[in-house]
């Protein structure tokens, strides 16, 4: 019951996106500011940092949105800007808080990566609220109205999802 009401939520409220063509190649090519949706999961959280130190390796500016369970994997001097949250700012069905999302929306992004393997409704939620002229996200059943670029790969292997999903981002550039 929980699922059908968030996914009706999603299926309500998600912009119409018109059928319109769209040249995927180079449509990164003018991005500066990145919004990192990172996972929650200690090893995908690992495996999800080479997308970040790829992202730094162009220059870019990269604003990692984590939990703070996994915040101790990161080097205490990185150059990412972190955007840290906690169980506590999460609602009972699992949606980030409005104080959270405001946190999140005071700077602007040209592009935001959901890097889950399985898109959680936390990354949902947080992808639709969140303002950015490219929204990537792994293929799932209802990502097509929230995610404008969606990437499809079938690995059970996390080291191999990510190592795929950087590939497939670096012919977005």
């Amino acid at each position: 019951m929980k699922n059908f009401l968030i996914n009706s939520y999603f299926f309500l409220t998600a912009k119409r996106r018109k059928g319109v063509v769209i040249k995927f190649n180079g449509i990164l090519s003018g991005a500066k500011n990145f919004v990192l949706l990172m996972p929650e999961a200690e090893t995908d959280f690992q495996n999800a940092l080479s997308v970040a130190e790829f992202l730094l390796s162009k220059k870019l500016h990269v604003t990692m949105v984590a939990n703070n369970l996994a915040m101790h994997l990161i080097k205490d001097k990185s150059p990412y800007r972190f955007e840290e949250y906690f169980p506590t700012d999460k609602n009972k069905l699992g949606f980030p808080k409005l104080k959270l999302l405001h946190r999140l929306k005071i700077y602007s992004y040209d592009a935001l990566i959901s890097l889950g393997e399985e898109t959680s409704l936390f990354q949902k939620f947080c992808a639709e609220k969140l303002s950015a002229e490219v929204k990537i996200g792994s293929v799932m059943p209802g990502n097509s109205k929230i995610f404008s670029v969606q990437i499809s790969i079938n690995n059970d292997d996390s080291i191999d999802f990510y190592k795929n999903f950087l590939n497939c981002l670096q012919l977005l550039f």
